[in-house]
């Protein structure tokens, strides 16, 4: 079995719990659990010194996943929890490290290497925090990660309770033969290597993982980039609800829009149609930050479902654009054919109008303006053509 060791016990330089600091929308010890699941934990053991409220959803949220927690006071349950044969993964207090890094130092999910990860006897960090990141020999200090045998463990019933469990476990492993690894420069800057120890300190590295994952920019299609900027700069605030709060608001303002469309100016449809797949487009995007930040990878399959709910209802609001309820016109098929060309565009990188092909929203209210000026026919004509064109004309068509 492989179990995790963490602990929420040292204090940071602004006075507060270092495992309680936040980054980027969760706390450090979020961040270090998250660790430890990627690396196949099974059971997670936390010493602190009080169930903070912190700790204790933690642990609601371990427990939902189908692994345990162990929240423990001191290190003399370690011995019971913690059986010969398996392999005991430990992180320093306050230690968030990339987690790309520590698999490749590690070995990665398939073969868990037992190792002792070192940094340089010269490193800052290594300077500035001697206490966490402690001297293993004469030219290298630890660097906050390793992974041992069990079997070292039981050796903790011989010290006293006030000892430092995570310092006298690194000196086991040690005596045990633990290999130890180097980690290399570009490894420990600090948004890849981050000890928290304040709220300065976080707040760099949280804005330095946040321009990391935020959605790249394009100026050819300004609302997808006015949104992906709006998403940035508001992150991490949001990163829990913001993605389902603009979702909510995009689909009202799509079904108003429709309405407008259906019996009012559709000028007005349009418009608010296209506000509708703006807060879309922001929806998408908070949900894809906060799946890059956690790592996740895959956001799901709500981006999808929802992009697809925008095409569908800018479809409609076209349509009734052009036939307002409850005539019929079958020029109004030239909306969903519109919508249907950006569409099938967009999914072409190679084709030259992918990219604004993309921006729904500034698509909608283009169209809303030749609503406005009376050559909504004409513009939707020229549109369903350019795309119709960058379909064909595409590189690996040519």
């Amino acid at each position: 079995m492989r179990i995790g060791l963490i602990a929420a016990l040292r204090r940071s330089a602004d006075g507060g719990l270092r495992a309680e600091l936040s980054l980027a929308g969760r706390s450090v010890l979020a961040w270090q659990a998250d660790l430890l699941q990627s690396l196949g934990a099974e059971r997670v053991l936390c010493l602190t010194e009080t169930n903070t409220d912190e700790v204790l959803q933690l642990q609601h949220r371990i427990e939902a996943d189908g692994a345990a927690f162990h929240a423990l006071p001191n290190f003399a349950a370690l011995p019971a929890l913690v059986r010969a044969e398996d392999d005991l993964i430990i992180l320093r207090d306050g230690l968030v490290p990339d987690p790309a890094v520590v698999q490749a130092v590690l070995g990665g999910d398939v073969g868990l290497q037992r190792v002792i990860a070192a940094i340089p006897a010269d490193h800052a960090l290594a300077a500035a925090y001697p206490d966490d990141f402690e001297r293993i020999d004469a030219a290298r200090h630890w660097a906050g990660v390793l992974v041992m045998r069990g079997a070292p463990v039981q050796q903790l019933a011989d010290f006293p309770d006030d000892a430092d469990a995570v310092s006298l476990l690194l000196r086991l492993a040690l005596q045990a033969g633990t290999l130890c690894r180097d980690l290399a420069a570009r490894e420990l800057v600090p948004e890849r290597w981050l000890l928290a120890d304040g709220t300065a300190t976080v707040a760099e590295a949280e804005q330095a993982l946040i321009a990391d994952a935020a959605a790249p920019t394009d100026w050819r299609a300004p609302l997808a980039t006015l949104a992906a900027m709006l998403v940035r700069a508001l992150a991490p605030r949001g990163l829990e609800q913001g993605g389902l709060a603009a979702g909510g608001l995009a689909l009202a303002l799509l079904l108003i829009g429709v309405m407008f469309a259906a019996f009012g100016p559709a000028a007005v449809g349009l418009a608010l149609a296209g506000l509708g797949a703006f807060a879309a487009r922001v929806a998408i995007d908070y949900t894809a930050l906060a799946a890059r930040l956690r790592r996740a990878g895959d956001p799901g399959r709500g981006p999808a479902v929802l992009a697809a709910a925008v095409d569908g209802l800018a479809a409609l609001t076209a349509w009734f654009a052009l036939s307002p309820w409850p005539e019929w016109q079958p020029l109004a098929v030239l909306g969903p054919v519109v919508v249907g060309l950006a569409r099938l565009t967009a999914r072409q990188s190679e084709a030259m109008l992918a990219v604004p092909a993309a921006d729904r929203a500034s698509l909608l209210l283009m169209l809303a303006l030749a609503a406005a000026f009376g050559v909504l026919p004409e513009g939707l004509a020229c549109l369903a053509l350019g795309l119709l064109l960058a379909l064909l004309l595409r590189p690996d068509r040519v």
